[in-house]
């Protein structure tokens, strides 16, 4: 049943329920009411039974008093309303006798037998009645309901009396025995309350919770002994234990909670607290009858919590006055920490966070005590400037702290200056550093971001330490038992630094590393943060002896998470070491983590190695660093990739441009691999497998390396790059910006890597400037570079490559049209175009085939210059010029019958972009009337090239008209040309009118006399039956394709002509193997499908005997597909011999399945251009 609420009945309750109403009615109500108090009162649920009473009470007086309403409620059993009622009185001091004594009395609240219940219950859902076996609950018999009904609810009723019975029993058991006073209570010499027996409801409890702790570790067998012992006790139901008892928690966490509560008196006695000896251990059940005490006080410190969220809501206006004058003074505090001569400076890590009130009010005296503080300022220690003392009465509490105790620090007690002072102030990085420390060091808006904050303000005198743990030790003791760690990092940091024993200072760093046995992403982030201000705090020398020990030891862990902490504190900490350490220890140590077998570290030494050669000055390690790129550039993870080229490949292009070698070196080995992957490439056999990956790979490094690119060849430009633009052309250039292609990442941003918009801005102009009136660029080294030997190398490696390597020609388009877009309109036009129309410029005295095979138009050249560089601008003259050269390269193919491949595939490229296709399907129209049949033809099959992709509005008005123009050719190539793209249409339009029309060209070609003799036409059309037919619509495969292929079989078996005997019979093969794949009933198996095959199998016998076993193979499966019910053949040998005009050599055929096959075939002509019609009349 379901668990029972004293304080809720309504109409539809059981009629136990009414019972205890009826036991409510108690006659302690008092003489206040109307005098029926005695009689109980059955609602019945009528507007009448409610609101009369309420009426009559009305009428006595106009403000009638809480104890008639309370009365009131108690008589109509408004439970609820009466206690809420009561609770409130309670608050307000205005407390009712009559309701605490209703309440207060367990009586009330007994189930008693409701002799006066009147409406029919409706029965409940419960798992312990016989709902759960009443199979036919939802069945359509209506006459026994109410009898089921009845007999359901009399057995809920005696259970409900047996649980009373139960209760009752249990209550009386509990009320025998009292709960002790904590002052009569005896204690033994440990403090300890002595209990000589133990309560039933005790009992009952801990056998409960002992049962619940057996099943939960897994002593099975133990816990039904257990029950076997206890069989009085239900360990599956909490309530069984006793009335108005809330379940306690389990035995564990009643062990943990002892400690915290039991104080031993010895303790009390020492430190001279008097005769205060009441403060001994309370036992539980002493605090189980503070209940009441407890929620009361509660519900007054919910009213608390209320009134201080407004509170907060008007200290949020003044945390956000108070950061604007923080960050005012940060600014003042930077411009001091470069000044400053006797204490390093640390400055907070300025991560975004959302303060509590107290850390506020903290935050806003700190800046109040520093201006009463900055009097007291040593003079040697504000620096020399005249303006010092106001900025360092600006300084927050530390930095004032730092200033004025520097004799509490072990380092400086001897007044010598600390080693470490001209360590503590990092150099100025460059924004294309910051961006480095951004892509490795992220910094997250997270729930960690206070104790980052925390962590980066470290103290540096006992003072300090004192406030740090002031604010720590609330947020670590709740949570230092639930895997809360890092609320430690704090602590462990500012003790590690302070610490003047360097053992001590090894465990407590050695502690820091193993704090949390696998750490997250934002765990270790916390423990990267306090790495990184214990760094920046101590200096170099203590940061190299002290933190890498620490990783060493980390570096082969067993756990990834903890190799990835290694990982990354080798980035972070790269900055704050001595140079040559991160030059040889730390590169080391991600050199190692490289070879990690797992990929996330593999990732993150990735990331780390881009920030260390980014400050790395030793020049010696360049090959080292060019070998570690390379590699990683190759490693099969794609996060690893990733990373290679957002943050490593970037910082390491820097470095090399600073020792002059990104394009004599870095570029060009890449630009190496990248031939060698061509070369392999056009050595492999166009019809094996081959892999495009390394192309592919090595392009989309180049492109990585574009902007870093045109970087250097501006910064390296001879022009004035300190002439400022004029007003004119700052109009024009913000505009011009727009061509730059959207980076991968920040590190790939010009501007980032330049280092100013507005220097980028300046020196854009002034390339475009040059450009357009200088044609010198003798002293432009690295124009030059990309000009004589990057793009002619490209240019070599396009050569190589075929044009059927699809993704391979996709991925160096990518490249030339990154190239275009970054290095602008003014270089595409004026260099790189040239370079492509000189190598694609064909002589007419070198129009064969032979010599175009070798030449760059027939290779991926065609489709790169096309889709990459002609394709790189949209305006209207690129659009006529892309135009243009489709046309003539098309024709140049076609009329020296060199192989259409490039051609084909610069159209498919195109055809990706739906802003192409009407340019496309306009070349294409133009050489539709092209007078060499050549072209012409070209022209049919790119059409079909073109068919799947675009909207089929344009199928159906563009290139449809355009095959039917060219399948009435005169050539029979042309027309032979248009039926793949036919076959096409057929595979990729869902439009009736646009498949009509083409079912009418396939029976045109099939039916006209003209085509009869023409078997390399008719072989075709059976080739693109095959490839079409399973992708086809059923019924013009039913009632066309199949019985069309029947008769061609049927014909071809008595054809002289051996030549078109076996083409076509090759051609049927094939169409039948794909069509033997399709769904066919029965019907179009014995009429069709078995005569053509029958047929093919005489002719394959004769020209293909290696393939006559497999249509023998497919004959066998579909007769055993009919069952074996073949339909009696009465063949005789008149009826053979006067069938002349249908004669088979097959002797299976019937002379009614040949008739029925001429019927067939004789009634396409009418038929076909109405298969598909449900024309409305």
């Amino acid at each position: 049943m379901a668990e029972y609420n004293p304080f809720f009945a309504d109409e539809d309750e059981e009629p136990v329920e009414d019972s205890i109403v009826a036991a409510v009615e108690s006659p302690s109500l008092g003489p206040t009411d109307d005098g029926d108090t005695d009689t109980p009162i059955v609602d019945t649920g009528s507007p009448k039974s409610k609101t009369a009473p309420v009426t009559a009470l009305s009428g006595h007086s106009a403000e009638p008093s809480y104890d008639a309403i309370a009365a009131k409620f108690l008589k109509d059993r408004m439970v609820l309303t009466a206690l809420e009622m009561h609770t409130e009185l309670i608050e307000s001091g205005r407390e009712l006798l009559r309701l605490r004594d209703y309440f207060s009395n367990p009586g009330n609240f007994e189930r008693q037998e409701n002799t006066l219940q009147l409406n029919p219950l409706h029965r409940t859902s419960s798992e312990t009645t016989f709902d759960s076996l009443d199979l036919a609950r939802y069945s359509d018999d209506g006459v026994n309901q109410s009898d089921d009904k009845h007999a359901v609810l009399e057995f809920e009723l005696r259970k409900a009396k047996d649980t009373i019975k139960a209760l009752r029993a249990n209550l009386t058991e509990a009320a025998e025995s009292e709960v002790p006073s904590p002052i009569h209570t005896t204690k033994t010499a440990e403090g300890v309350i002595a209990e000589d027996t133990m309560k039933p409801l005790e009992r009952r409890a801990l056998n409960f919770l002992i049962n619940e702790f057996l099943l939960q570790r897994d002593y099975k067998l133990t816990s039904i002994t257990f029950c076997d012992e206890n069989e009085e006790q239900d360990f599956d139901d909490w309530d069984d234990v006793g009335l108005n008892r809330s379940r306690p928690p389990d035995l564990l966490h009643l062990y943990r909670d002892y400690s915290r509560h039991v104080i031993p008196a010895k303790e009390t006695a020492e430190v001279g607290c008097g005769d205060d000896s009441i403060l001994a251990e309370q036992s539980e059940e002493v605090e189980a009858d503070l209940g009441m005490a407890m929620d009361e006080e509660r519900e007054k410190l919910e009213a608390q919590v209320l009134q201080l969220s407004e509170e907060l809501a008007a200290y949020a206006e003044e945390n956000q006055s108070l950061k604007e004058q923080m960050q005012k003074m940060q600014k003042d505090v930077d411009a001091l920490q470069t000044l400053k001569t006797s204490t390093p400076g640390v400055s907070p890590i300025g991560t975004p966070h959302k303060a509590s009130d107290a850390y506020m009010k903290r935050t806003g005296t700190a800046s109040d005590s520093t201006e009463r503080e900055a009097p007291n300022t040593r003079p040697e220690d504000a620096g020399n400037g005249e303006d010092l003392p106001d900025l360092a009465s600006n300084l927050p509490e530390e930095d004032a702290d730092s200033r004025g105790h520097m004799t509490t620090r072990p380092e400086d007690n001897d007044g010598q200056e600390r080693p470490t002072k001209r360590n503590s102030s990092p150099r100025e990085l460059t924004p294309f550093q910051q961006a480095i420390n951004e892509a490795v060091l992220p910094v997250r808006d997270v729930t960690q971001a206070r104790l980052r904050e925390e962590v980066s303000r470290i103290a540096d005198d006992g003072a300090g330490v004192v406030q740090m743990l002031a604010r720590c030790l609330p947020h670590i003791v709740p949570n230092v038992l639930i895997a809360k760690r890092e609320e430690l990092v704090p602590l462990i940091v500012c003790t590690v630094t302070l610490h003047p024993d360097p053992n001590e200072r090894d465990k407590l760093l050695n502690l820091l590393f193993n704090l949390i046995k696998k750490p997250d992403e934002e765990q270790r982030q916390v423990i990267l943060s306090g790495c990184v201000a214990f760094a920046k705090y101590v200096g170099p020398e203590r940061a190299e002896a002290e933190l890498l020990p620490q990783c060493w030891e980390q570096i082969t862990h067993k756990f990834p998470e903890r190799r990835q902490l290694v990982a990354e504190s080798c980035g972070a900490l790269a900055p704050y070491l001595p140079n040559e350490i991160r030059s040889s220890l730390v590169l080391s140590m991600l050199q190692q983590l490289l070879q990690d077998k797992t990929d996330c570290v593999r990732e993150v030494a990735v990331r780390s190695l881009g920030l260390v050669f980014s400050l790395t000055e030793d020049t010696d390690k360049y090959n080292q660093g060019l070998e570690l790129v390379l590699s990683t550039l190759e490693d099969p993870s794609e996060s690893v990739l990733g990373a290679t080229r957002q943050v490593f490949l970037p910082a390491f292009a820097s470095w090399a441009y600073r020792l002059g070698r990104l394009e004599s070196n870095l570029i060009t080995a890449v630009l190496k691999r990248l031939e060698l992957a061509a070369i392999d490439l056009q050595r492999a056999s166009r019809e094996s497998s081959v892999d495009e990956r390394k192309l592919q790979l090595f392009s989309s490094t180049l492109q990585c390396l574009i902007p870093a690119l045109f970087a250097s060849v501006l910064l390296g430009a001879p022009f004035d790059t300190e002439e400022e633009p004029s007003g004119e052309y700052e109009e024009v250039l913000q505009l011009e910006v727009t061509r730059f292609p959207k980076p991968l990442c920040p590190l790939h941003d010009i501007a980032v890597i330049v280092g100013d918009k507005q220097q980028l801005n300046a020196l854009v102009q002034q390339f475009e400037r040059y450009l357009c009136q200088s044609d010198s660029v003798e002293d432009w080294t690295g124009y030059t570079w990309v000009l004589n030997e990057f793009i002619p190398r490209l240019l070599e490696v396009l050569g190589r490559l075929e044009a059927v390597h699809r993704d391979s020609v996709k991925s160096m388009a990518k490249l030339f049209l990154h190239i275009c877009r970054t290095f602008g309109k003014t270089f595409t036009d004026s260099k790189i175009k040239p370079k492509f129309q000189a190598v694609l410029n064909v002589p007419e005295d070198q129009l064969d085939s032979e010599t175009l095979l070798q030449m760059p138009i027939t290779r991926s050249t065609l489709p790169v210059f096309a889709s990459g560089v002609l394709g790189s601008y949209n305006r209207e003259e690129d659009r006529k010029q892309l135009s243009q050269f489709l046309q003539e390269s098309l024709v140049t193919l076609a009329v020296s019958g060199a192989p259409l491949d490039s051609i084909r595939v610069t159209f498919l490229e195109l055809h990706t972009h739906p802003t192409y296709h009407e340019l496309l399907l306009a070349a294409l129209w133009s050489c539709v009337v092209h007078k060499k049949p050549a072209v012409r033809s070209a022209t049919a099959k790119l059409f079909g090239a073109l068919v799947k992709g675009i909207n089929e509005s344009l199928v159906s008005g563009r290139v449809v008209p355009a095959l039917i123009t060219l399948s009435g050719d005169e050539d029979i190539n042309v027309k032979i040309a248009t039926i793949p793209a036919f076959g096409t249409i057929l595979e990729s339009t869902t439009q009736k009118e646009t498949l009509d029309r083409v079912y009418s060209q396939f029976q045109t070609f099939l039916d006209d006399p003209l085509y009869k003799e023409e078997y390399s036409l008719l072989a075709e059309v059976i080739l693109t039956f095959g490839k079409v037919g399973p992708n086809a619509e059923p019924k013009f495969r039913d009632e066309f394709v199949l019985p069309r292929l029947a008769a061609i079989a049927y014909t071809n078996n008595n054809t002289a002509n051996e030549t078109r005997r076996s083409v076509l019979a090759m051609a049927l093969f094939n169409a039948y193997s794909a069509l033997s794949c399709c769904f066919i009933s029965n019907d179009l198996i014995w009429e069709s499908m078995l005569p053509g095959l029958r047929c093919l199998r005489t002719d394959l016998d004769i020209v293909s005997p290696e393939h006559e076993a497999v249509v023998a193979s497919m004959i066998k499966e579909f007769e055993a597909k009919l069952g074996g019910k073949e339909r009696s053949s009465s063949v005789t040998s008149n009826s053979a011999m006067t069938s002349g005009s249908f004669h088979s050599p097959l002797p299976h055929m019937s002379e009614d399945t040949k008739r029925t096959l001429l019927n067939k075939i004789g009634a396409q002509r009418t038929k076909v251009a109405n298969v598909f019609h449900a024309r409305k009349k």
